[in-house]
């Protein structure tokens, strides 16, 4: 999802990889992936995770924790699960193994941090869910994103930010993906504003609402 600042347009986007939307050259990109990964594991994740996760109290399920760089470094190497969650774990028993679920996303995880490598685009970390909290005056919005009333939830603070929310259908493409990628344009554009807050607000990585 784009959006101009100077006239509101918005229009939507389905790109092959991320390096394709960073070709579109916006001044600001909010994206939900993991950027700034940990050099060791910890429970519950990175302190930004953490932190995403007590702001968003009922909500905080949808918070994964991300794999480690070496836990990316052996999926790039053609590991399969086992062999990335013991990279993960780095060789310490209490240290957090991995998740299937964050497993079967670190394709994408990488693909981010390779685009990110070469390019020189203000690329920020969000979260669909601390994105809508913010646009709802930092109150976790209570149902799922999947469930009837979650989604009207998330459609009326869209609507009342001036998204026209449609759900075309697009291949690959599910109706709560075009969800978060509207919150996470409303942020990227508030941090282009300089109304946007990082949680934490200091140190790195960040997570941006």
């Amino acid at each position: 999802m784009l959006r101009e600042l100077s006239t509101g347009r918005m229009t939507l986007h389905v790109e092959p990889d991320f390096a394709a939307v960073l070709a579109h050259g916006a001044q600001v990109y909010a994206v939900d992936m993991p950027i700034g990964l940990a050099v060791r594991a910890e429970r519950g994740g990175r302190p930004c995770d953490r932190e995403t996760r007590a702001l968003l109290g009922p909500r905080a399920s949808s918070v994964f924790s991300p794999p480690t760089l070496a836990a990316l470094a052996a999926h790039r190497a053609g590991r399969d699960y086992r062999a990335v969650a013991a990279a993960n774990r780095a060789g310490d028993r209490d240290a957090p193994g991995l998740s299937l679920q964050t497993f079967n996303i670190i394709p994408k995880i990488a693909e981010v941090d390779a685009a990110l490598a070469t390019s020189r685009a203000d690329v920020r970390e969000a979260h669909p869910e601390l994105c809508f909290a913010a646009a709802n005056a930092m109150r976790p919005l209570r149902d799922g994103k999947r469930t009837p009333e979650g989604r009207r939830q998330r459609e009326r603070i869209l609507r009342r930010e001036g998204f026209l929310v449609r759900s075309p259908r697009l291949p690959g493409v599910q109706p709560d993906d075009i969800l978060d990628a509207c919150i996470t344009c409303w942020t990227a554009s508030r941090i282009a504003r300089g109304h946007a807050s990082p949680v934490p607000l200091v140190g790195e990585p960040q997570v941006w609402r």
